[in-house]
């Protein structure tokens, strides 16, 4: 049953793709330095998830940039290895060097940025910056490469320069481009009239690249491909500067199962990417993490395993599996008889209701008196009161 429905313009199918770059912003984490070998690995799954495309690193970083970017170019994937770059031709040759399918260029957009970086003079330095962006975007478009243009912390700035200067890109060749809310200053009613503004007046598919220091970087991104946004640039687990972006696996599954999108991705994937990339980051994922999360499908309440052993659709949205999880009843001082039953049958026990009843006073009293159990507990306690 469908509880509510889209505004009749929100119903369209959503037409866009996706441009992570878990292996670049991503790692902008203090203390995170994947390998190229590890690289490769998250890539591979990537791939494997039917991600269209990936933002695999700055190629002008290092040599050891660059022999990650060769390696995941080397692995012969589906998707479109792109790499980052200034808008100077250094940058451009380094990744095109690496056999990579496309470059990311970018200038600041904001006055803020201007200002702070390069001086009082914004039009002059803003003016001389876009010159050398059109000439990076020809200086691309002549060796073959794929051209995403983007604009730092664009949600900051005047709209119509933003527009002259992405309209300029659109004319010298760029083929997408990029739109940044850097610090997380846009909402998603924000989000979707800025970029529905910019998807009407321009041809080349718009951007969405949503930082959450707000805590709304995946409910920005919906709003923007909710507006004709055509990519979006998350990272698995919403890794990232400061507070992270938007997360991958979240943009999925919220457009999967709540805005009933016939997806192409293998979601299965997700958590297996999930876990891979906590891993080699070494940064652990909140428990609470939705979709991914360690406690995401863990249920300890008398009331909801009683309600989830009758139908799972009364706390669960979707079937843990369909992300590579699995479904939890754990113990706890709210668990009810229906879950010591449950622990009991899976274990091999048949036990009646009587039985239950006695089982569960029992492990109450033993909890008021400050033992508590887990759930192998209850086995090893049930089988030492049956002798």
């Amino acid at each position: 049953m469908d509880y509510y429905s889209l505004n009749e313009s929100d119903q369209k199918d959503f037409n866009f793709f996706f441009c992570d770059t878990t292996l670049r912003d991503g790692e902008q984490v203090p203390g995170v330095r994947y390998t190229p070998e590890q690289k490769s690995e998250i890539a591979q799954l990537m791939d494997n998830v039917g991600i269209e495309s990936i933002d695999a690193g700055f190629a002008a970083t290092s040599e050891e940039e660059r022999l990650s970017i060769r390696k995941i170019c080397d692995l012969g994937l589906k998707m479109r290895i792109m790499s980052m770059c200034r808008v100077v031709r250094e940058d451009i040759d380094y990744a095109y060097s690496c056999g990579v399918g496309g470059v990311i260029l970018f200038i600041p957009g904001s006055d803020i940025h201007l200002k702070a970086k390069f001086g009082d003079d914004i039009s002059a330095v803003r003016q001389k910056l876009v010159q050398k962006a059109m000439d990076a975007i020809k200086y691309a478009k002549d060796r073959g490469l794929f051209i995403e243009f983007g604009v730092e912390d664009s949600t900051r700035m005047d709209f119509n320069v933003l527009l002259e200067i992405l309209s300029l890109a659109q004319l010298e060749g760029a083929d997408v481009l990029g739109t940044t809310d850097t610090i997380g200053y846009f909402t998603p009613e924000m989000t979707y009239d800025f970029i529905k503004k910019l998807a009407n007046q321009l041809e080349a598919p718009i951007g969405v690249h949503c930082h959450n220091d707000m805590g709304l970087a995946t409910a920005n991104t919906i709003a923007g491909l909710l507006a004709g946004g055509g990519y979006c640039s998350p990272t698995v687990n919403g890794m990232g500067e400061r507070a992270g972006n938007a997360s991958l696996e979240e943009v999925i599954m919220i457009l999967k199962v709540l805005y009933k999108q016939d997806l192409k991705y293998d979601t299965s994937i997700l958590g297996a990417l999930s876990k891979k990339v906590e891993k080699y980051s070494g940064v652990s994922m909140d428990i609470f993490k939705p979709i991914v999360g360690q406690n995401a499908y863990s249920h300890e309440s008398g009331i909801h395993v009683h309600g989830m052993l009758k139908d799972v659709n009364t706390y669960e949205l979707f079937d843990p599996q369909l992300v590579g999880h699995s479904r939890k009843y754990e113990m706890g001082k709210h668990a009810g008889k229906h879950t010591i039953r449950y622990i009991l049958n899976m274990n091999g026990f048949e036990v009646s209701d009587e039985e239950v009843a006695d089982f569960w006073k029992h492990m109450k009293n033993n909890e008021n008196a400050g033992v508590y159990y887990t759930v192998d507990d209850v086995i090893t306690e049930y089988k030492k009161l049956r002798g």
